[in-house]
């Protein structure tokens, strides 16, 4: 948390208003944190760990982001609308989470605006990663997208399994075996 700490440029009075709201849980690798349709009324800051956000379409595993130390996790679809997720949140090694829930941070927020500073540089790095995946989606051709990853998110070939990669990139598991052949 030091790290988000000093991002945030938190005042040692909001730090400290923050961890009484903040619950440390260790998720096992392989497990579930969110399921698709499940309400969701938490977000969780990754402290340790690899996790992937993916939904199930007519059996077809679709990849959404994968997300790191540091990195905001959540379905905000069902967070804002108060409605059951469209996705799965997948930990894919094991973790430590930081859960928040987001109604109480929300109102906290309101009463000290470092949190909201906090809260706004977390969510601007979450949306900022989707964006780019779906204009990448849109506009590049798929070595294009394999490119980019290599060069923007190196940590993911690490990290994730090709499938959960080829799927990110929109692309088949034979696609990416071509692409990774080309570079």
């Amino acid at each position: 948390m030091d790290h988000i700490i000093k991002m945030a440029g938190l005042s040692a009075e909001a730090v400290e208003l923050l961890n009484r709201h903040v619950v440390y849980m260790n998720a096992a690798k392989g497990s579930l944190l969110i399921k698709q349709g499940q309400r969701v009324e938490h977000f969780y800051i990754i402290e340790k760990g690899f996790i992937r956000i993916f939904s199930l379409i007519d059996d077809k595993d679709i990849t959404t982001l994968f997300a790191r130390e540091n990195d905001i996790i959540t379905s905000t679809y069902s967070l804002f609308t108060k409605t059951g997720s469209n996705e799965n949140v997948e930990i894919l090694e094991d973790a430590v989470l930081l859960k928040i829930n987001y109604v109480t941070f929300v109102q906290r927020c309101q009463e000290h605006p470092d949190l909201f500073n906090l809260y706004r540089l977390l969510m601007e790095k979450y949306y900022l990663a989707l964006e780019e995946r779906a204009l990448s989606l849109q506009f590049d051709n798929a070595l294009e997208r394999y490119r980019k990853l290599i060069s923007r998110h190196p940590f993911i070939l690490q990290r994730a399994s090709l499938s959960s990669i080829a799927s990110f990139l929109g692309m088949s598991p034979v696609t990416l075996s071509r692409m990774r052949a080309q570079i």
